[in-house]
């Protein structure tokens, strides 16, 4: 649920849109405290699937409007839209940067909880 607030957040952002943290669904007690390290760690390893092919999806589209700013910047009255190209490309390298920030978070909980739990190393 946190990343589900995170990244409508972030994507609004982007967007250019006025979304803000507060505007964003308060998560639940539950969600805030998961029942047990196991139901937490589910819940983590969820959240990481989900932000790295979000990262992915950035870095991929972040390439692909490089390659346009490529091809524009060469081409006669097509500068402006390889500047475009360009900052759309930079855009999506901040948004990827934004995810592999969470990522290490959510890593660092995540090694915290194996840590405390050697047994779950184990299944």
């Amino acid at each position: 649920m946190a990343l589900r607030n995170y990244l409508g957040v972030l994507i609004a952002c982007l967007a250019g849109t006025t979304a803000d943290a507060s505007t964003a669904p308060l998560p639940t007690m539950e969600e805030e405290q998961p029942l047990n390290w196991r139901d937490e760690l589910k819940q983590i390893d969820d959240e990481l699937k989900k932000a790295k092919d979000l990262k992915n999806r950035y870095l991929a589209a972040a390439r692909r409007a490089e390659d346009e700013g490529m091809r524009w910047q060469f081409m006669q009255n097509e500068k402006q839209e390889a500047k475009r190209a360009f900052q759309r490309a930079e855009d999506k390298k901040q948004a990827a940067q934004m995810l592999q920030a969470r990522i290490d978070t959510l890593n660092a909980r995540r090694e915290q909880i194996l840590q405390e739990h050697p047994e779950a190393n184990e299944s």
